[in-house]
């Protein structure tokens, strides 16, 4: 029988979450509101985020650490609560709730530690993992090449051996959180005639290694200043830093997907409902044409449909979950889930823009703000057509 109920520990936990949220984040971002609606104010003339804003997620990192929230996702055999995948899915959406600004440094994302560094062995972990755990340290996911995105075994960067070491050379880009991170998860092929994704091997590299450079931010669409490019120019990588074996990187980033893929439809949900909490109170109260808008049908049918489908999708995810916790095959429901949510959240934002009218596209809405970081939610962890096409390959076609 699926049962997506929680357990006591766990809504104690989310419950704590909500107040967590409450009393330690929403009050930093107040202080910082003015550059967290405006981009303009966020970011210094090189494109990076302004330090007392990369300061304040830093001390929110420690402190959700601190409190057992940042990697209780993990096992507790790394200092992780070993939360189940419907506690994660329900922890993220309370997160989000709350909008953008701080939320990325409260529970453990991209930065942060992740199933993969579980084959990371005593030595490495005490390096690596557990000042991750605890908020100390940053990390960074770089697969992602200029000429290979979706297609992995187009990447192209090299991984050499050369005694007790790997020289390393190519390009990563789009790298989230690169430019703050302390080190680097690094891909690269260290066998070109092995079959399939046999070739591809991860690497642990320290950001001040010599030969690894960042770029300086990339400017997307999200204008956040936390992605840029690692340029590995001989790069040497001590062997004892390679993730699990070599010719093994691929198949270990896979442990992340269902992960990262629940995870994100948590994230559409809580943004999602954090629109509609907004857009609702605006409409009931703004009058056009001597009546509130929210009279008039062409306003509101579209925000009922935006209601229909958050409900669509926390099913969709919840059912994803629990299957999940069911160490069931979820290939098929990731990626419905990864698709589905990011596509919903997509819609409800500009609906929900599009009900404030002009206000909707000023800076004063953080609704705007939600709105261009959706676009970018349709891409990264796979983009909506390679979810489509693994769906596809799933029935059969």
């Amino acid at each position: 029988m699926v049962d997506f109920e929680l357990d006591d520990d766990t809504r104690m936990i989310i419950r704590t979450l909500g107040d967590f949220m409450e009393q330690e984040v929403l009050p930093v971002k107040e202080k910082h509101q003015e550059a967290i609606l405006n981009e303009r104010k966020r970011l210094t003339d090189d494109g990076r985020l302004r330090e007392d804003l990369v300061e304040a997620s830093k001390r929110i990192r420690k402190k959700s650490a601190k409190q057992g929230f940042y990697g209780m996702h993990m096992p507790e055999e790394v200092g992780g609560a070993d939360i189940p995948a419907v506690g994660m899915l329900k922890a993220f959406q309370e997160v989000y709730k709350h909008g953008l600004g701080f939320t990325f440094a409260v529970l453990s994302q991209i930065e942060g530690p992740n199933q993969m560094l579980l084959n990371l062995d005593e030595e490495q972990r005490e390096e690596y993992l557990y000042p991750l755990m605890n908020g100390e340290k940053t990390s960074a996911f770089a697969l992602t090449e200029p000429g290979a995105g979706s297609d992995v075994r187009g990447i192209s960067t090299r991984a050499e051996k050369d005694g007790d070491e790997y020289i390393l050379n190519g390009t990563k880009t789009f790298v989230t959180n690169g430019p703050y991170c302390d080190f680097a998860q690094v891909f690269a092929v260290t066998d070109p005639d092995a079959d399939g994704y046999g070739g591809i091997t991860a690497f642990l590299i320290d950001a001040d290694a010599e030969g690894f450079n960042k770029s300086p931010p990339q400017d997307t669409i999200s204008s956040d200043g936390l992605q840029c490019e690692f340029h590995l120019d001989d790069c040497r990588v001590p062997e004892e830093n390679i993730i699990g074996a070599p010719g093994q990187g691929f198949f270990l980033a896979m442990q992340n997907i269902s992960e990262a893929r629940v995870q994100i439809g948590g994230i559409c949900m809580g943004l999602a409902r954090y629109c509609l909490d907004k857009t609702i109170p605006y409409v009931t109260n703004r009058e056009a044409f001597g009546r509130p808008i929210s009279k008039f049908q062409g306003v509101t049918f579209p925000l009922a449909q935006s209601q229909t489908e958050l409900a669509a999708a926390e099913n969709l995810a919840l059912n994803t979950a629990w299957k999940i916790d069911q160490n069931k095959d979820v290939m098929q429901e990731t990626s419905m889930t990864k698709l589905y949510c990011t596509e919903m959240l997509w819609n409800t934002a500009d609906l929900c823009v599009q009900a404030h009218g002009g206000v909707g596209v000023a800076k004063e809405t953080e609704i705007e703000g939600v709105l261009r970081y959706s676009r970018v939610m349709r891409i990264y962890e796979g983009t909506s057509e390679i979810q489509k096409s693994t769906i596809a390959q799933t029935m059969g076609m």
